[in-house]
């Protein structure tokens, strides 16, 4: 009869909870690193958003003979057009005071073809590097609300546009850096770094 009851023993409270300790360990450590490997999807998504967009940029100022800029503020991108005082097209039928407005600031939104607005995620940390110098964003939103954003970034219609490097990271992962930079001339282009942690 003893060996019979010793075959029925089920499993102890203790056993139980050891084993559901281990498998909630097991489960937040792939919680983890899929976070990571998510915070770098989105930051990477982020970057081939600015490298198709400036890409198309170049292709825009040279097609249209126009001169486009781009004021990168901490939360977006804005596209603008430089719009020249002296010229008829685009002062024709403004008034005195957008005149004034034009001659204080001639870069104005874009209204062209393009999307002329990318969104940056809250959770991505970006710096934006112009020869070499980090470039405080928030003094590109210009110095009131008449004057509007100022560009950090000129793409020129005759194919040259402003060297540049920015720096994309993200605050739920500290183990990558992506960098999406251009030469002034060639293709824009995209580095992901990793670090070991």
């Amino acid at each position: 009869m003893t060996h019979r009851q010793q075959q029925q023993r089920g499993f102890t409270l203790l056993e139980v909870m050891v084993v559901l300790v281990i498998i909630g360990l097991l489960l937040s450590m792939v919680n983890l690193g899929g976070s990571g490997r998510q915070a770098q999807s989105e930051t990477e998504q982020l970057a081939r958003r600015f490298q198709g967009a400036f890409d198309m940029y170049r292709e825009e100022a040279v097609f249209q003979n126009i001169d486009l800029g781009v004021a990168i503020l901490p939360e977006s991108t804005t596209l603008l057009s430089y719009q020249d005082i002296n010229s008829q097209e685009f002062t024709a039928g403004l008034d005195r005071e957008e005149l004034d407005a034009l001659a204080k600031n001639p870069w104005q939104a874009y209204s062209g073809r393009l999307g002329a607005t990318i969104e940056v995620p809250e959770q991505v940390s970006l710096a934006l590097f112009v020869e070499g110098v980090e470039v405080d964003t928030e003094t590109l939103q210009g110095d009131g609300d008449d004057e509007g954003p100022l560009p950090a970034l000129l793409f020129l219609s005759s194919d040259e546009y402003t060297p540049f490097r920015i720096e994309l990271g993200h605050i739920d992962d500290q183990a990558f850096l992506i960098t999406v930079k251009g030469d002034g001339f060639n293709p824009v282009t995209i580095e992901v770094e990793r670090f070991e942690n």
